[in-house]
């Protein structure tokens, strides 16, 4: 899901770059905002630590942040809800086998 990239892209920076308001068909994604920890490049809508602020208080979890082993941020109660990997790829699918 979009929302579990950009929960990567903050992880996988140290918490000093989100990829937002990503759109797009399928996995091919298209325009992206960048929000830095500085505030400095990516344009206008590098809202910097406001932006970031935002997204962790409105961002919630999902079987994908929880697949890529991401540090939680507002954990949903069903973490099964939505988009999730296939089943094979579940990590406790060979405890099930």
């Amino acid at each position: 899901t979009p929302q579990a990239f950009s929960h990567f892209t903050y992880e996988a920076s140290g918490h000093k770059l989100l990829v937002v308001d990503i759109q797009g068909v399928n996995d091919m994604y298209t325009d992206p905002q960048i929000h830095s920890s500085d505030a400095k490049g990516f344009g206008q809508g590098n809202l910097g630590k406001a932006g970031m602020r935002k997204f962790v208080e409105s961002h919630q979890c999902n079987a994908i942040c929880e697949f890529l082993k991401l540090a939680p941020i507002n954990p949903n109660d069903d973490p099964m809800k939505g988009t999730t990997p296939k089943p094979e790829l579940h990590l406790d699918a060979d405890a099930a086998a």
